[in-house]
């Protein structure tokens, strides 16, 4: 681009040329005794402000290439977020299934205990191991998952493998909130909407541009005539402007015009889209919160409660098999929904960050540098 710049900033060229006349005729013109040699030198003279124009066209390039190159910017580091939000979640996904496992293991030692006492039938038993296999399965499947996302994240980086262990950081941590109106605020720092204004400045350099061609240029020619009859050389020159150019640069101006005029209405509805995208990603994300905190707060330490209380009427013979296992799948199924709704939390703060070009998340940590 740069190259295009020095480009646009040369005059026109000066051109060298020779004309030989009255050569090799009949009569008193055969041979070379009349020949007329010239030698001139000639260009064009850029009347308008052309050059000028062609520079402000290129700098105006530049600066929306800058631009372009900042939404690449934007874009990467929110994929790079959005990775390591995964690996956030795959990390919580991990402790539940251990915990999972855990708490199987724990319901296969008491259904044992009964089976033993003879109280308990052994199918009992033997769905309890099942459901303790089936828990390690789901821990191995989860661990495959997060190093998948490992090297999804070290790829992003150029690495081929990644070089850290863990990372760092809660999933349970939303962020920073803010109202609606200070975020779609923030709107105006996305290099998306700065896209249009710099675009919008190239059209109007071009619409200048194509102004320019509505004074014509002037052709300039100098040179040294020499008459081999007379044995003796004159000085010619000349010049020629090109009629009608106002006439013929109007479509290239209106052509320029429509462009820059189609350039807002595309602003225009960008911003439309980006406020719709930006509100439905704002009410998700309050949403998505407000569950969580109401499964942290509320739901789950009742059903921890629940589950020890169930476990001890197992024991004592009140309740029976199923009702233990219903009392601990469903905590295990409200903190699965814990870890996706703040999944759907932390991935909704990435997609605001995205549009509003501001931050709302704390920093990301990667420790450690040897894969597991």
């Amino acid at each position: 681009m740069q190259a295009e710049r020095e480009t646009a900033q040369l005059s026109p060229a000066y051109r060298v040329g020779a004309e030989l006349e009255n050569v090799a005729g009949t009569g008193q013109l055969s041979g070379t005794q009349s020949a007329e040699l010239t030698v001139s030198l000639s260009s064009v003279l850029e009347l308008g402000g052309k050059k000028q124009a062609r520079v402000s066209v290129v700098d105006q390039k530049l600066a929306l290439s800058r631009i372009k190159q900042q939404i690449a910017s934007l874009d990467l580091l929110s994929t790079v977020t959005k990775n390591y939000i995964q690996l956030l979640i795959d990390k919580q996904r991990i402790q539940l299934a251990e915990e999972e496992v855990s708490l199987a293991q724990a319901t296969a030692d008491e259904v044992n205990k009964r089976v033993r006492a003879a109280i308990a039938p052994k199918a009992d038993y033997a769905r309890a191991v099942a459901a303790v296999e089936q828990a390690r399965l789901n821990v191995r499947r989860v661990d495959q998952r997060m190093h998948a996302h490992k090297m999804a994240l070290a790829n992003l980086w150029g690495q081929m493998q990644p070089d850290f262990n863990q990372v760092s950081g809660s999933l349970f941590d939303y962020g920073s909130s803010r109202s609606f109106e200070s975020l779609f605020e923030l709107v105006k720092n996305n290099p998306s909407l700065e896209f249009f204004a710099a675009e919008t400045r190239l059209k109007e350099s071009e619409i200048r541009l194509a102004k320019t061609q509505q004074q014509a240029d002037i052709d300039w020619s100098v040179g040294l005539r020499r008459s081999a009859d007379m044995d003796e050389s004159a000085l010619v020159a000349g010049f020629s402007m090109p009629l009608f150019a106002e006439k013929r640069a109007e479509s290239a101006v209106k052509s320029a015009l429509a462009a820059r005029n189609e350039i807002t209405y595309h602003q225009q509805d960008f911003l439309l889209r980006i406020h719709s995208q930006l509100y439905q990603a704002y009410t998700a994300r309050e949403q998505a919160i407000n569950a969580a905190k109401t499964l942290q707060q509320s739901i789950i330490p009742q059903l921890t409660d629940a589950l020890t209380q169930t476990k001890t009427a197992y024991q004592r013979g009140l309740y029976s098999y199923l009702d233990f296992l219903t009392a601990r799948q469903e905590l295990l199924n409200a903190k699965r929904a814990l870890i996706e709704t703040s999944a759907d939390a932390l991935l909704l703060t990435a997609e605001i960050e995205q549009l509003t070009a501001e931050p709302l998340l704390i920093g990301q940590n990667f420790e450690g540098k040897n894969h597991e």
